[in-house]
């Protein structure tokens, strides 16, 4: 019969993961308590949560197809992305190449992710970032088209200007 402790983390772990469309797995073992608050502070900023837990539990709660990526003891991190993920991937990024955590794998939306995809989310631009681009994209033919329409009544206005003043007599020679 599992024991109480052991029923409450399955249950908070279960919270922590319900409702999460990116889940990223790490092995936090390495952080120190002064990293480690600065890290859940960046995290809390981009709308993630960091849940550490017994790997047994998290055996119960991820997807099928998951446990490659869970090691069989020992605490696991896994953190529920908010919605914006790719700035989570750079914050966790960012520790990978310090050797202060691990990455081990992750889930999003039910497809499970090795450690090396995971680590790619990190490359993806944030959501300020892809909505600045997809507006620019959005834009440039607009003003392209702008500049066109201005370009004709300019060229007209010139034309006419000149036509209009008199014809200066030609040098001497």
């Amino acid at each position: 019969m599992p024991s109480l402790i052991n029923e409450l983390m399955l249950g908070e772990v279960k919270a922590h993961v319900s409702g999460a469309t990116c889940l990223v797995l790490i092995d936090a073992s390495k952080l120190n308590s002064e990293d480690a608050i600065k890290f859940r502070t960046g995290l809390r900023k981009v709308g993630a949560r960091l849940k550490v837990a017994k790997s047994s539990i998290l055996y119960r709660v991820l997807p099928a197809g998951a446990d490659k990526a869970v090691p069989r003891k020992g605490p696991v991190g896994v953190i529920a992305a908010g919605p914006d993920i790719s700035a989570t991937a750079k914050l966790i990024n960012d520790l990978v190449k310090e050797d202060k955590i691990a990455l081990k794998g992750g889930v999003i939306e039910g497809t499970v992710l090795n450690a090396k995809d995971a680590a790619t989310l990190a490359d993806m631009p944030t959501r300020e970032q892809a909505s600045a681009l997809v507006l620019r994209t959005l834009q440039a033919p607009l003003a392209q088209l702008v500049r066109i329409l201005n370009t004709k009544p300019t060229e007209l206005i010139r034309i006419l200007k000149v036509k209009s003043e008199p014809e200066a007599a030609p040098p001497a020679a």
